[in-house]
């Protein structure tokens, strides 16, 4: 029966192959599949030249003959008032106007306002910072209200994600929103490889929708009025008869022309000076926009590794105006599979009928066919298909074809493949042995391998981690990677707690070890020697710290034990933080840290924030380093969080907003908290937090560092600060959506069952969203959460204000309640 049906079987776990990928949307095969489409663009042979578009550009000639930019408005004004009068029939000014008490008080804004009053159909942008949710508010916005368009169902509202979503509008001032035609947003949505191939179209804001500044400048033109703007979810946008294909988020697929020579650019210089024919703007749709070097923005897309926005924004009105739109073929998946497993039926079928020869002939032709048929449907009739899978298919076919015959496919399956090894020459593989000093026993002839293994096992000094064969052979990779990088890492279950790291140019020795502190963070291992006692068990009690009198201990810190004080001169109760500095014996490195924690210590008292605890004073005690801060009476997130308080979503939105605040003053003054954890997070009787330990933050601009010392609790690290990379203020960013997820779900979301296995699970593992394990929680949650765990820093949130932007709305449209969960 198998040598019968074995060709119809691996043509069909070949399709089913293929199949699985294409439902995946497997990566490295996305990344291909736009590099293909982008080629596409350079193959084109006609210019599709476009004369009623004309490029009017304050270019570097025209700044160096009136002035650099920004120039007062009243300049602008001569230069609106010179193409007004060429009468174009649209005028989209590409030039964001935000408020100025300067112009206004110049009178430079009343100036441009009234060029503006008998200029007809000029269209102004503006930016808005973006929603993560859909608000519940319901209002018209003066200004924006004339431009709103409608939707095309009975309720007049669209799902969450078929739009953009907007927290809050930045338009330009009143005097010249009277006079412009309408106001359009201004956004470029940019795929992975960071290109721009779709330009959003609408986009919702309290209760009503509102077009994209191309979108609105098109249906000027071509007469059609925002209210006359349908909306069709997930399908298209109707401008009167005219019909626009959009995604499932009412985004255009931009068909680009040629860049540079689609067209018709004119030097503002030339419009001020009179050298251009002015009657060439007659009923043409114009577009200023500023293109000195120097400050224009420029993206990358298909067609151009930098493209003016302003020509963007030219090729979305073009594609509207003239229905040059592109037809994609990759909204129906059920065809594409149905495709898919036809050809590896039909080729399952002839293939092996055939000889090698004619089957090579049949892939390869079909494979000539299929790209040519590709590229004939993009340029004569701008239709782009998928035809990566199909080819894809067809290559894993010619791959196969040589054992395709049925008589060499029985014989492979006859053919029984196995070893045995013998107890003389096995050995356990290298990745399963502790990396400790223990001695290990020789192998013994004779005995099962499995019981010498489980001898072995058993002489470990920590219980083994449970991981298969190919997670310690990641582990390992990992662990090999830090010693590179003169990290030493023990090898301690982690039995969800906190691990701890020691971080030194010598290698660990985990069977010394003592057990890890749950709280304890990588400076704490690295100041804590192995042979040392713990602080605090000396028989003598501390009674001072410098000029503060100790009361009682009251915790210990990452690095030291922490005490409550009074600062007998003005009678104020203080939080005296010690660092033990015993464990250096090199009397100039002593000095050398002495001076780095002092300098962090300076830097972080300098933070006068109402997030931020405040540090009052920093000093030397024998051989310990104490910092005397604000005392504060409340409970770490750490202990709310151990306790399994049940936080309402309010509260959480209200306590990350506020880190948020703290965060971002400190990274304005250039220092990176990076310590970010529950522990590190005080929260006050009336709900206010504090954020603590800004201690053994380290400034940005300062030199000095101690090789082998890094900071950071590891459950809570970011990536690139694991993989020895450039340290900012995004892994702070990183740090903070790790303890919004436990906040959320009272658990982290890397774990491992040590130290290496939780590395791995950092730099390479996605956590499960939130909403996942919990239904309850909002869907805001898992989008916060999963912008600022990104791997790569530059996909999280810069700033973290953004996060805070991003909860702002979801505060202002929650009930406050009577009580709260506590």
């Amino acid at each position: 029966m198998l040598r019968k049906y074995s060709a119809y079987v691996l043509c069909l776990l070949i399709s089913i192959l293929v199949v699985t990928l294409y439902l995946n949307d497997f990566s490295p095969l996305r990344s291909l599949e736009w590099k293909i489409q982008d080629l596409m663009y350079t193959f084109r042979g006609e210019e599709n030249f476009t004369p009623d578009i004309i490029l009017v550009d304050i270019d570097d000639r025209t700044l160096s003959e009136f002035g650099e930019w920004p120039w007062h408005r009243d300049k602008v004004a001569d230069l609106l008032a010179a193409i007004g009068s060429g009468e174009p029939k649209t005028m989209l000014v590409d030039i964001l106007f935000e408020p100025d008490i300067n112009e206004d008080t110049l009178g430079y804004t009343k100036v441009l306002a009234g060029q503006m009053s008998w200029i007809k159909g000029i269209i102004l942008p503006y930016e808005f910072s973006r929603a993560e949710f859909m608000t519940g508010k319901v209002a018209a916005h003066e200004y924006l209200s004339k431009s709103s368009i409608e939707v095309n169902n009975d309720i007049g509202i669209l799902n969450e994600e078929a739009t953009l979503q907007t927290y809050k509008a930045f338009l330009p001032p009143e005097q010249l929103c009277e006079f412009a035609a309408g106001l359009g947003f201004k956004y470029h949505r940019f795929d992975d490889d960071k290109k721009v191939r779709w330009q959003p179209l609408v986009t919702y804001y309290d209760g009503y929708y509102y077009p994209s500044v191309s979108l609105l400048t098109a249906a000027n033109y071509i007469g059609v009025q925002p209210a006359l703007i349908t909306v069709y979810e997930g399908e298209k946008i109707k401008l009167g008869g005219l019909e626009i294909p959009t995604d499932d988020q009412a985004a255009l697929f931009i068909n680009y022309n040629k860049p540079g020579r689609s067209f018709s650019q004119v030097s503002a210089a030339d419009i001020l000076t009179e050298k251009y024919d002015l009657a060439g703007l007659k009923n043409k749709l114009v577009i200023v926009s500023i293109t000195g070097e120097f400050l224009t923005d420029y993206f990358q897309t298909p067609v151009a590794r930098k493209l003016l926005s302003a020509e963007i924004t030219a090729n979305v009105v073009e594609n509207i105006i003239h229905s040059n739109f592109i037809k994609r073929l990759d909204s129906s998946p059920g065809r594409d599979i149905i495709i898919l497993f036809a050809l590896g039926a039909i080729f399952a079928f002839v293939l092996p009928r055939v000889s090698l020869l004619y089957r090579m002939i049949i892939l390869l032709a079909s494979m000539f066919v299929l790209a040519n048929l590709n590229f004939i449907a993009f340029n004569s009739y701008n239709i782009l298909a998928r035809p990566l899978y199909v080819g894809l298919e067809l290559f894993l076919l010619t791959l196969v074809s040589p054992i395709m015959d049925n008589e060499l496919l029985s014989k492979l399956s006859t053919l029984r493949i196995g070893f045995a090894p013998s107890p003389q020459k096995t050995r356990l593989p290298k990745a399963i042995l502790p990396d400790t000093n223990l001695s290990r026993p020789p192998l013994k002839e004779g005995k099962p391998l499995q019981q010498q293994a489980e001898v072995i096992e058993t002489r470990r000094p920590m219980p083994p981690s449970k991981k298969t064969r190919t997670d310690m052979f990641a582990a390992e990779t990992v662990s090999e990677r830090a010693r590179s990088e003169q990290i030493t890492i023990a090898d301690i279950p982690m039995a969800e707690k906190e691990e701890t790291v020691a971080i030194d140019e010598a290698d660990s020795k985990p069977a010394e070890a003592p057990p890890p502190d749950e709280n304890q963070s990588f400076a704490e291992a690295s100041f804590k020697p192995l042979s040392t006692p713990a602080f605090g068990s000396d028989s003598r009690p501390i009674k001072s710290l410098g000029r503060y009198r100790v009361l009682e201990e009251i915790g210990k810190g990452a690095m030291g034990m922490v005490y409550k004080g009074v600062d007998p001169a003005i009678n104020r109760n203080v939080a005296l933080k010690t660092i033990r500095l015993d464990f250096v014996n090199d009397p100039q490195e002593m000095e050398e840290l002495k001076e780095r924690l002092n300098t962090e210590a300076r830097a972080a008292g300098k933070l006068s924030h109402p997030n931020i605890v405040t540090i009052y004073d920093v000093g030397t005690e024998g051989n310990l380093q104490y910092i005397a801060m604000e005392f504060l009476e409340g409970r770490t997130l750490e202990e709310m969080l151990h306790r399994k308080v049940k936080f309402n979503y309010r509260i959480i939105a209200q306590i990350i907003s506020q880190i948020c605040s703290a965060l971002d003053f400190a990274h304005q003054q250039n220092i990176v908290h990076r310590d970010i954890k529950p522990a590190n997070i005080m929260v006050l009787n009336d709900y206010k937090v504090k954020v603590m330990d800004f201690g053994i933050a380290r400034v940005d601009t300062s030199s000095m560092t101690r090789t082998g010392i890094a900071m950071g609790t590891p459950n809570y690290i970011a990536p690139e600060l694991l993989q020895g990379k450039h340290v900012d203020k995004r892994c702070d960013i990183f740090s903070l959506g790790v303890l919004i997820y436990e906040l959320l779900l009272n658990r982290r979301p890397f774990r491992g069952d040590n130290l290496t296995s939780l590395i791995y699970s950092i730099v390479n593992t996605e956590p499960e969203p939130p909403s996942k394990v919990d239904r309850s929680i909002p869907h805001l949650f898992d989008r916060v959460i999963d912008r600022a765990l990104r791997k790569d820093p530059v996909e999280r949130y810069q700033n973290a204000s953004e996060i805070a932007r991003a909860l702002a709305g979801f505060l202002d449209s929650f009930t406050p309640k009577s009580g709260v969960i506590l």
